[in-house]
């Protein structure tokens, strides 16, 4: 029996949907909707009033209301089966087959027959299958046929049953009533179906703008079924990136996009998050339809699709961002070790450094600094922050002041300055340079070196220089007199007159070689003075 009943719904509903032309953002589409189960549901419910009503007419002797009753069924059963009918002639149809009912019923049976329920049922089914429009003409329709029927009473026309039961007054008063229900009810369904058809609207906008927002996303976008894992829709940044077609991408599944090796992982991670049914978020490999591996972030929600739990998935391509994470990555160990290298020259240089921002802040300074640089002579350690002027004696500050101006004017600046210590002498070289960013002044350099040991070897060699030059002034003017004597007196030892000349001559050779060998000595004592001091001569460092 089941299997008649779905295979006679399965016929009528094929042989009049073919007609029904209406898309379901339309109100008129559910109306037909609305009409076509009206049909398919009809005929067999109206057995149920067909069958005892026509028994009851025979028994009681009422054979045209059997009659009428039997012919209008089979009209109706007519309308439904009919084939390569239009819809639209379908509802006329009825409509008129119920009218004909209603007027006979209610002409034989009166005003509490079933005659007076059918027109109260044709103008709530014209409302419900009609523009509403046509149910305002059924009420008036209703009100037209009651007042013709109160003319017939009035003027006892036809052998009406309802004259011998009520006047034109009575049936007045009781048809009032059904076109105050009647009107009320269209009221109700034209309230109902205005907000309908508003709800179908902002049904519609919303659609369009989900597809518009999906379709034109830039980004690739997809939604997937959580248990077959096929595709069920794409967008179009998804077909372009991809490399594949939207039929393609239909018939696959997102497994074809994944590489082998990450499919299970693929298919639990879906599974987990369909029992969750939370957010996901995280970095995956697909594939191209070319082969080629892209890294993409994945990020997707869980929604409920015709039954369905389904994900709705973007995708966005982030392989060139991670290639240049991993320049930057490598740049920055580069740049990182280029620190480091740049550091332990600026930490084990010979020579301090203290680097100036643009207050004349120390921001930076070596270990050397404390060593080699010293601005008084009870010198702080220095302090990142600490103002440069800080570690300047108070004598010395105008000074100062004059030189580092010059320095962040563009000029570079040397000066020696001796500290004496605990006896002790110390000399110190000060370099002070300008630190140029984009063609502007943002700091100066201060260096600073111990060149006490050059000072001191520097004026080592100007006391042996003055040494040299006295002995080489010695040499050029005293050992030269008595030696010029020696040299004219031994001419003329042989030629002397007598013994007493020659005498004389060997006196006076005597003296000047005395004279020369004093001189001699005396050269002599000053350079082993100097070398007794300071050594053999070096070179400079």
């Amino acid at each position: 029996m089941k299997r008649i009943l779905l295979g006679y719904e399965a016929f009528i509903r094929a042989n009049i949907s073919s007609y029904s032309d209406n898309n379901d953002r339309d109100l008129r589409y559910w109306q037909d909707r609305l009409f076509s189960n009206f049909l398919v549901y009809c005929l067999p419910i109206s057995l149920i009033a067909l069958l005892p009503g026509v028994f009851m007419a025979l028994k009681d002797g009422f054979l045209l209301i059997a009659v009428v009753d039997l012919v209008c069924f089979g009209l109706i059963m007519l309308v439904t089966v009919a084939p390569k009918v239009k819809l639209r002639y379908r509802k006329i149809s009825v409509i008129t087959i119920f009218y004909v009912l209603a007027i006979f019923l209610i002409n034989t049976l009166g005003y509490l027959g079933p005659g007076v329920f059918y027109l109260f049922f044709i103008t709530m089914l014209s409302a419900l299958i009609f523009p509403i429009r046509y149910s305002y003409f059924s009420i008036f329709l209703n009100a037209a046929l009651l007042a013709v029927f109160a003319f017939i009473i009035g003027f006892k026309l036809f052998h009406s049953a309802l004259i011998n039961e009520y006047s034109a007054g009575k049936w007045i008063a009781f048809s009032v009533n059904l076109i105050f229900a009647s009107t009320v009810i269209v009221l109700l369904i034209d309230k109902i179906f205005q907000s309908l058809q508003s709800t179908i609207v902002d049904k519609t906008h919303l659609q369009q703008r989900y597809l518009q927002i999906f379709n034109k996303s830039p980004l690739p976008m997809w939604l997937f079924d959580t248990d077959t894992f096929k595709f069920l829709d794409i967008n179009e940044a998804a077909t372009e990136h991809y490399g594949y077609t939207r039929e393609e991408f239909l018939s696959m599944t997102i497994m074809d996009i994944r590489q082998k090796e990450n499919i299970r992982q693929t298919e639990e991670l879906v599974r987990t998050n369909k029992l969750s049914g939370e957010y996901y978020g995280g970095v995956s490999r697909h594939l191209k339809k070319n082969g080629e591996i892209i890294y993409v972030n994945v990020e997707s929600n869980l929604l409920s699709l015709d039954g369905r739990q389904v994900r709705l998935v973007q995708s966005t391509d982030i392989t060139t961002q991670l290639e240049h994470q991993l320049e930057l990555y490598e740049a920055n160990l580069k740049v990182k070790e280029s620190e480091s290298n740049l550091r332990t020259l600026f930490d084990n240089a010979i020579d301090g450094f203290v680097l100036l921002d643009q207050q004349h802040k120390v921001k930076l300074f070596n270990p050397k600094a404390s060593e080699s640089m010293k601005f008084n002579k009870h010198q702080s350690p220095f302090k990142i922050g600490c103002s440069i002027f800080d570690y300047v004696e108070t004598s010395r500050l105008a000074y100062f002041h004059e030189i580092i101006t010059k320095v962040y004017n563009g000029d570079t600046v040397d000066y020696d300055r001796m500290f004496r210590t605990n006896g002790a002498v110390q000399w110190i070289r000060y370099t002070l340079n300008p630190v140029w960013e984009e063609q502007r002044i943002v700091g100066a350099c201060i260096t600073g070196r111990d060149v006490t040991e050059r000072k001191l070897y520097l004026r080592s060699v100007e006391e042996q220089n003055k040494t040299f030059r006295e002995i080489s002034w010695m040499q050029s003017h005293l050992v030269r007199a008595p030696l010029a004597r020696i040299m004219g007196l031994l001419p003329m030892l042989p030629n002397a007159a007598d013994d007493l000349e020659r005498t004389e001559l060997i006196n006076f050779l005597n003296l000047s070689a005395h004279e020369l060998d004093d001189i001699i000595r005396e050269i002599t004592d000053k350079s082993t003075v100097i070398m007794a001091k300071y050594g053999e001569p070096k070179g400079l460092d």
